[in-house]
């Protein structure tokens, strides 16, 4: 990586640009406003899971630090909105991929 490298936050945007896309396929922000009762918890949280994977897995290859996750939770965050997703929900996600890479990223640590 050079060291211009260091200051992008486009893989991170476009990161969070795909995920949002993965949770709008697997779980359209409409049926997520209005139609929850009819949602299995295991089904959303499949959903969030796969994306978390994915996540973690370009932390991985990337080695990104605070700041990189930072960036990658806030953009997430704001597709989301655009999206039309209920705050809650915005917000239960965002929580599950700040833990998911803070855990992926002590554990690579420790090792």
């Amino acid at each position: 990586m050079n060291l211009f490298g260091l200051f992008t936050s486009e893989p991170e945007k476009a990161l969070a640009r795909k995920l949002a896309e993965h949770l709008a396929k697997n779980i359209p922000p409409k049926l997520m406003d209005k139609g929850r009762q009819v949602l299995s918890a295991n089904r959303v949280s499949r959903v969030l899971e796969q994306a978390f994977e994915t996540a973690k897995d370009h932390q991985a290859q990337t080695g990104m630090g605070f700041m990189k996750r930072a960036i990658l939770a806030n953009n997430f965050k704001w597709e989301l909105q655009t999206k039309g997703y209920p705050k809650d929900f915005i917000n239960l996600a965002i929580e599950g991929l700040v833990v998911e890479l803070s855990k992926a990223r002590q554990s690579r640590n420790a090792k």
